[in-house]
């Protein structure tokens, strides 16, 4: 939303960000104003998904059979043309600039034989202590976002998809707020609420890592919920209800009949946390400190401060990183089971 400021076109978070940008004794009171608006929005949104499944069941007893198939006869080449030529507007291109942004000594400066140069990216591997700092500290901030949601998302799907009513509902609203607010207005919550120090332990996030990791923990808590949950409203109540009937208690029931069935959407939630959290910003912009820097505040400060090769070259590194990472996952793809890849067809 950003990109459209300089063009005058306003979006809600972006209005959030404008009023933090021109500090007044007013500001904190706006800023709630419209957050309470975009969770407004957001709610009435989960309300109207609320209402369409009402009394709808989507079930399946064990894993999906044959994926469904669409034939485009004569339309198939223009349709593959029409999607290449998307995917080459959205992905390849702005790849490309990044990438010629990076080999370059200044922003502006054409690419060609006699400006081309890797000094950016040995700046970056070798002479910038900041990018191993940032690196450590995305990489154990989505690891611990996406392992420890994982954790909480798999009992709270259960209780909510087996304990329907007002009370489930109310709370599946609350979590997906704080993923529909702007990161700066919840990393702007958490400072208010942590800049004390904590009652009985007197010890205080603020300054820390722990304050980005809590806010994480809030910001992504519906996309780690959001496919477990609805892996246990595809599953049969049957299921279990003979595993019950033949003696197996709870544990029982949960390490031999549910979980082999949620395992590839609690996977894909790993996937998907980690690979979002890995480069996120919005959030740690505010709460880090010296020491605590993530990947996306390096290249932030970094395009900041005018050293736009720089941050380029980082960007680039980190693209391949999440590349490296992916095809790490492809190629034990078949150790894992169906489902847990969500780019997998």
């Amino acid at each position: 939303s950003i990109l459209g400021i300089p063009a005058g076109i306003e979006t809600l978070p972006t209005l959030s960000l404008a009023r933090l940008s021109r500090f007044g004794a007013a500001t904190f009171g706006e800023i709630a104003l419209i957050s309470t608006l975009i969770a407004a929005i957001s709610a009435g949104g989960l309300l109207v998904q609320q209402r369409a499944l009402a009394g709808r069941d989507y079930r399946l007893i064990g894993h999906t059979g044959a994926r469904a198939a669409f034939a485009l006869g004569r339309l198939r080449i223009a349709v593959e043309a029409l999607l290449w030529a998307v995917l080459a507007l959205v992905l390849v291109a702005p790849l490309l600039a990044l990438v010629a942004s990076s080999l370059v000594p200044a922003y502006g400066v054409p690419l060609n034989l006699k400006t081309v140069s890797l000094s950016a990216y040995g700046e970056i591997l070798f002479r910038q202590s900041i990018t191993l700092t940032a690196l450590k500290n995305s990489l154990f901030l989505a690891s611990a976002a996406a392992l420890g949601l994982l954790a909480v998302t798999v009992p709270a799907a259960y209780l909510l998809t087996r304990r329907k009513g007002a009370l489930a509902n109310l709370i599946a609203i609350l979590i997906e707020i704080p993923y529909a607010l702007p990161g700066i207005v919840l990393a702007v919550a958490f400072i208010l609420t942590f800049a004390a120090p904590l009652p009985l332990i007197g010890l205080s996030l603020y300054g820390t890592i722990w304050i980005i990791l809590a806010a994480y923990f809030s910001s992504f808590l519906a996309v780690s919920l959001k496919p477990v949950m609805s892996a246990f409203l595809q599953m049969d109540p049957s299921l279990e209800e003979a595993a019950r009937l033949a003696g197996a208690g709870f544990s029982r029931r949960m390490r031999d009949v549910l979980l082999p069935l949620i395992a590839p959407a609690a996977g894909a939630s790993v996937i998907l946390v980690f690979l979002i959290a890995a480069n996120e910003l919005t959030v740690s912009a505010l709460l880090w400190s010296a020491g605590t820097q993530t990947l996306g505040v390096a290249i932030f400060n970094l395009d900041d401060s005018g050293s736009s090769d720089l941050a380029s070259a980082l960007s680039v590194l980190v693209v391949v990183l999440v590349i490296a990472l992916m095809a790490a996952l492809e190629f034990f793809a078949k150790y894992l089971p169906e489902g847990v890849l969500p780019w997998r067809n």
